[in-house]
């Protein structure tokens, strides 16, 4: 495939995933809102277990069917590009996007001196560490800083996910065996 098709068959991904994110969302979204949590449950729930049973079912559900949602529709798009995309490794990249978008976020705010500087070993690791966090946030400060709203990175962070999770399981079946050389 040519560097051309293969860049718009990307941005294609994207633009669809996004779309079917945004929809998915606004959809489960009011469905939850206003049919479950509205209408069927209301005040009748009022113990914390069971309310925080029902808001991860409620989670669960949303985030499920947001993920089979953009797998699907980045498939999709790859068919009509004429690419076969396997449903496992776009699934589990579209999966890990958005914890990859928490986990980044968190690595802005770790207080590093909890970790104390008593051990040998902790004084030599803990700047190692600081300095990794701190490069590895740094898409995520600008992010900040330049003022955009976090929610949009989660909207993005499914579908780009998606894609990455294709095409890094496709790189590793492109490897060549030693045998086969």
């Amino acid at each position: 495939m040519s560097q051309k098709k293969c860049i718009l068959l990307t941005l294609s991904q994207i633009a669809v995933g996004v779309i079917v994110t945004l929809i998915g969302s606004l959809i489960y979204f009011f469905f939850f809102k206003n049919v479950i949590w509205q209408q069927l449950i209301n005040e009748r729930i009022m113990h914390g277990f069971w309310v925080g049973l029902l808001l991860l079912i409620s989670m669960a559900c949303i985030y499920g069917g947001i993920v089979v949602g953009v797998t699907e529709s980045v498939r999709s798009v790859g068919r009509y590009f004429g690419i076969n995309i396997p449903f496992k490794s776009v699934c589990s990249g579209a999966f890990l996007g958005a914890p990859a978008i928490v986990g980044l976020l968190a690595l802005r705010n770790i207080p590093w001196e909890i970790f104390g500087t008593k051990n040998v070993i902790l004084n030599l690791l803990i700047p190692l560490l600081e300095v990794i966090a701190f490069i590895l946030s740094i898409p995520v400060r600008i992010w900040l800083l330049l003022g955009i709203p976090v929610i949009i990175l989660y909207v993005f962070s499914v579908p780009v996910g998606a894609i990455l999770g294709y095409w890094l399981s496709n790189m590793d079946s492109t490897e060549v065996n030693p045998q086969e050389t």
